[in-house]
């Protein structure tokens, strides 16, 4: 796993999650969004980021294995 790109995954997750809770506000009133609502969806989009870039790195891993 590149450290910049593991980096940048986790930060455009980050950033998605938190668009997504801005765009659909479930964890408050229709209209409001809370911290915890926030810190949900950067957590989640985090994990997905990390998520992605270990998938990734393994597919890597494994057609460098085929060689």
């Amino acid at each position: 796993m590149g450290f910049v790109s593991g980096l940048l995954k986790v930060t455009v997750g980050a950033a998605a999650g938190v668009a997504a809770v801005t765009a659909l506000p479930l964890f408050g009133a229709v209209g409001t969004i809370t911290a915890v609502g926030i810190a949900v969806g950067a957590v989640v989009g985090a994990a997905a980021g990390v998520a992605d870039e270990v998938i990734e790195s393994k597919k890597k891993g494994s057609s460098e294995k085929r060689r």
